[in-house]
Parts: C-alpha cells; sequence; structure tokens
C-alpha cells in the first residue's frame, strides 16, 4: 500500500515537471532584458518539525546587513536561518507586439551566486500570447 502511494507522488511530480518544461518551450520565448532595479531585502526563520505537527516562525523584512546581524548576535535570533526575498525588475521586448514592457520576478536566491544590479542584462522567458507575462528560466 505504502509503494502504490510513493508511486502515485512519484508519478504526479514527473507529470508536473514534463507539462512545466512543455508549457516553457510551446508558450515562451527567450528574450533578453535589462533589469531596471533589484529589491533585495531578509528575514530570519526557523522551523521546528515534531512528529505530526511542523511550526515555523519568520521575521519581518528587514535589510540583509540588520538581518544577518541579529541572527549572529541577537539571542532570540540564534538559531534561525537567513532567508532571501529577492524582486528583480526587468525591461524586455515581448515577441507578441515587439513593444518594451515592464515585469518583475521574485527569486530566493541570486542565480550562480552572484548579486544582479540595474543594467546588467538578465535572460527571461517571454510569452507568445501574452505581452506582459514573464516567467524564470
Amino acid at each position: 500500500m505504502r509503494l502504490a502511494a510513493i508511486a502515485i507522488v512519484v508519478v504526479g511530480a514527473a507529470g508536473i515537471a514534463i507539462y512545466d518544461q512543455y508549457d516553457k518551450g510551446a508558450n515562451y520565448q527567450r528574450v533578453e532584458a535589462r533589469i531596471s532595479g533589484v529589491s533585495d531585502q531578509c528575514y530570519l526563520e526557523k522551523v521546528e518539525r515534531n512528529v505530526i505537527t511542523k511550526t515555523t516562525w519568520t521575521s519581518d523584512l528587514t535589510r540583509c546587513e540588520v538581518a544577518e546581524l541579529l541572527r549572529k548576535e541577537h539571542p532570540k535570533w540564534q538559531g534561525y536561518d537567513l532567508k532571501h526575498k529577492i524582486e528583480v525588475r526587468v525591461v524586455y521586448v515581448s515577441p507578441v507586439d515587439g513593444v518594451s514592457h515592464q515585469s518583475s520576478l521574485q527569486m530566493s536566491y541570486f542565480p550562480n551566486g552572484k548579486p544582479l544590479r540595474a543594467g546588467d542584462i538578465f535572460p527571461v522567458l517571454a510569452s507568445k500570447t501574452k505581452a506582459d507575462k514573464t516567467r524564470m528560466i
């Protein structure tokens, strides 16, 4: 019985991954976008797992330097993990109408571990049917 449940979950996850790849190939086109702004904020998170329950504690969003300092120095926040909330605003030319559009992408880490800066070129997937829709590669 457990093996059947595990098999169903694995098949479902594989189906979602296959559809995601199909969707990216069929409905999106890779375009080069110019970064117009980057907002990098951090928060502290602690997850406690019990037998049946899982409890998560988080701080408010703050500058990453402050969050790192709190995690190291303040007794209340020691043992918490540092998490990023990064918003990248990009400008790109849509394959739908050939006009420049703006979009915002959310990430929890920088690609290749390198910070992004305004003015950098960043590849994104732009929708082939909706001019203002993008997604990460």
